[in-house]
């Protein structure tokens, strides 16, 4: 916190708004009569003024009186920012400042030092961006509104002064991808005593609350760090389920020599990266209960040559993505996959290129048709090559163009086979056999000669 150095007696006695007294208010200021000439009314009883789209008429005040002027309110800013340096200079001894209603995006400048200010709200404005510094020294701020503005990001808690009470900042349309794990901090977030209703604004946490969103990030953080086997991963939240808030995890770990997957990941951890190590096994995607809820599996660039133990497991039927390209795969339990697909409505993307797939003549053709059928899921299918052997050569092509015939030849083809000899055989024997029969009929007929061997029986 920024240390006080200017403790004045003015200070300590709470003071209390004339707007609020009088309920000035900004709300349809265009339908003043000064809003048309950008003027400012002076309240002289009590040291006020208010200004109705710019201070045009501010000169035909006399200086003296405006220099004493206690308390400004500005609605309908015209500018398109800011600039305390300037703007400010004429008000020296102003208690409370308010802005409302006005299209300016950016406070330039630091406000001054100032020794009287102990109010500020600006609100309902386009202002997107403030500086940690920017009322730094304001040595008597006590209280600062900012809510219902365009803020997205501060680039850390604003520095305030020593005896700073309460700074509203709800209403904003903030970015909860970005660093605001110091509102969790006592010392840094106390003073913002609407924290618990700011709702984050951006596409990944939209209308979650800002505190639970970097409550699961800075437990996440310290999970990771903390553990051995996450050394060196990076770990991110991706999600909050609406209603349940439950927070959903991605664990990066690729590029960092791994020789086998995690034994342990944070719980609600659903997405897993380990591209470009040197895993060989997928053994704990099936027998861990740390990756039941893990839907989401990148393993490219590995040493795996099987999958089979996911064969009739939980996660092979429950995966949304499993990216398997660049490793050393070269077959697979097709029916088991088949099976699993079938059943899995979950699948939505299985990527297997790059592998060394072999192809044998049952496998090859078994393999083809599981990728014409899950094509949609099979997104790299076209990109799948084999190899294969025809007659003394190794060929390789695309899985999804190989034919029957290139692959189910046998190596060496005999010219006869024997059972192509066996049935000659058989059929010359018919066709002697027939041929007897004939010659017999034929003698009996016209000669009366009957067979030798009839004449042979008793």
């Amino acid at each position: 916190m920024y240390i006080l150095l200017f403790n004045r007696r003015s200070t300590n006695a709470e003071y209390i708004s004339h707007f609020h007294q009088h309920n000035f208010s900004c709300v349809d200021w265009k339908q003043a009569p000064e809003a048309t000439a950008g003027n400012c009314t002076r309240y002289g009883s009590y040291g006020a003024l208010r200004c109705y789209g710019g201070m045009n008429n501010l000169p035909s005040i006399p200086e003296q009186k405006v220099r004493k002027l206690e308390e400004i309110i500005f609605c309908g800013w015209p500018e398109n920012v800011f600039n305390p340096l300037i703007d400010l200079q004429p008000f020296p001894k102003i208690r409370t400042l308010t802005i409302e209603y006005s299209n300016f995006t950016e406070i330039i400048f630091d406000f001054p030092e100032m020794f009287y200010l102990q109010t500020i709200n600006i609100s309902w404005t386009n202002l997107s961006h403030i500086s940690s510094r920017t009322f730094k020294r304001v040595h008597t701020l006590k209280v600062a509104d900012l809510r219902w503005n365009q803020l997205i990001q501060m680039e850390g808690p604003l520095i305030l002064p020593r005896y700073f009470e309460k700074l509203y900042l709800a209403g904003n349309p903030w970015n909860c991808t970005r660093n605001f794990k110091w509102l969790l901090l006592p010392e840094q977030g106390a003073a913002v005593v609407d924290r618990g209703e700011l709702l984050c604004a951006d596409r990944k946490y939209k209308d979650r609350l800002m505190l639970a969103v970097m409550h699961y990030k800075l437990l996440l953080k310290e999970e990771c760090q903390s553990h051995p086997d996450l050394q060196n991963c990076t770990c991110i939240m991706h999600h909050i389920i609406p209603k349940s808030h439950i927070p959903l995890y991605t664990v990066n770990c690729s590029n960092l020599n791994f020789q086998r997957l995690p034994a342990y990941i944070p719980a609600n951890t659903t997405m897993l990266f380990l591209n470009n190590n040197q895993i060989t096994d997928v053994l704990p995607l099936r027998n861990n209960v740390n990756y039941r809820h893990v839907v989401d599996v990148h393993l490219d660039n590995n040493l795996v040559e099987s999958i089979d133990v996911l064969e009739g497991g939980y996660w092979l039927e429950h995966f949304r993505l499993l990216s398997l390209r660049g490793n050393k795969l070269r077959k697979l339990p097709v029916y088991a996959l088949d099976n699993a697909l079938e059943d899995n409505a979950n699948a939505n993307l299985l990527l297997l290129s790059m592998n060394p797939w072999f192809c044998s003549c049952k496998f090859a053709m078994s393999f083809r048709e599981t990728l014409i059928k899950y094509n949609s899921i099979l997104r790299d299918s076209w990109n799948i090559t084999c190899t294969y052997q025809q007659g003394d050569d190794l060929r390789q092509a695309k899985v999804l163009s190989i034919t029957r015939q290139d692959v189910c030849k046998l190596n060496e083809d005999p010219k006869v086979h024997p059972l192509d000899m066996l049935n000659g055989v058989l059929a010359s024997l018919i066709l002697f056999i027939l041929g007897k029969l004939a010659y017999d009929y034929y003698h009996y007929k016209y000669y009366g000669r009957v067979p030798w061997i009839v004449m042979k029986l008793p």
